[in-house]
């Protein structure tokens, strides 16, 4: 079965204004950041993001081809692929299966999280997180995207070498999902001071300042039917 591999060949950076780095590493665990500019909205590229057997590069599949591949997009949700077979009547069976990653926090056109260790990963004790984030740019029409893909644990692999190798897999499959849409004409954005990430997108309302800020302090216990009841007075 073919899988990511240290040894894989890697195709060229995306020609598209963007960032990709080993942001961190240690004994222990690593990061890696992948950024890019295009013209699309963030739901086009939620869109093809969600349907990877349309851009994974089937040299890091399990089963060497990702026409089995699916991403179900809500929360435990799986990123997976199925092992398939054409029988001798040509009907097209599922004799296998496999979970790169599983669904934590999806909310369309903003973020995708999933936690999984990819290709030669999954056999080691480590956690992999990749955030998946996409904002409107400043440039009309252009969305910035962002992979940032984050391992802890106990592995095997020394992390000098398989940072690296994680690194260039993960760009190509970031090149790859992107490659229908044009590169916008912008500076390449870079990692420092960049947070593309659910803590800085809008993901749902403000609370209404009259219902914060008016409360009156002691409210949890004259109105909280839960709150502790008044000692009994003494007899």
């Amino acid at each position: 079965m073919k899988h990511l591999v240290i040894t894989a060949a890697i195709l060229a950076a995306t020609a598209s204004p963007a960032f990709a780095d080993v942001k961190a590493a240690s004994e222990t665990g690593f990061n890696v950041i992948h950024i890019a500019t295009v013209q699309a909205t963030p739901d086009e590229i939620w869109t093809r993001l969600i349907a990877p057997k349309d851009y994974w590069n089937k040299s890091h599949s399990w089963s060497g081809s990702t026409a089995g591949f699916y991403i179900d997009a809500q929360a435990n949700g799986c990123f997976c692929e199925l092992f398939q077979e054409t029988d001798a009547n040509g009907k097209v069976k599922t004799v296998g299966s496999v979970e790169h990653m599983r669904v934590i926090f999806a909310q369309p056109g903003k973020v995708l999280r999933m936690q999984g260790a990819l290709g030669p990963l999954q056999s080691e004790a480590v956690i992999g997180t990749l955030t998946v984030a996409m904002e409107p740019a400043k440039q009309d029409g252009a969305t910035r995207v962002s992979f940032s893909y984050v391992v802890g644990g106990y592995m095997r692999y020394k992390v000098a070498e398989i940072a690296p190798a994680v690194d260039k897999v993960l760009g190509e499959q970031f090149k790859n999902m992107l490659l229908p849409f044009t590169p916008s004409a912008a500076e390449a954005p870079k990692a420092d001071g960049f947070n593309l990430d659910v803590e800085t997108l809008d993901i749902g309302p403000a609370p209404d300042a009259a219902e914060t800020d008016d409360a009156p302090a002691d409210s949890a216990t004259q109105d909280d039917p839960v709150a502790d009841p008044p000692a009994p007075e003494p007899n």
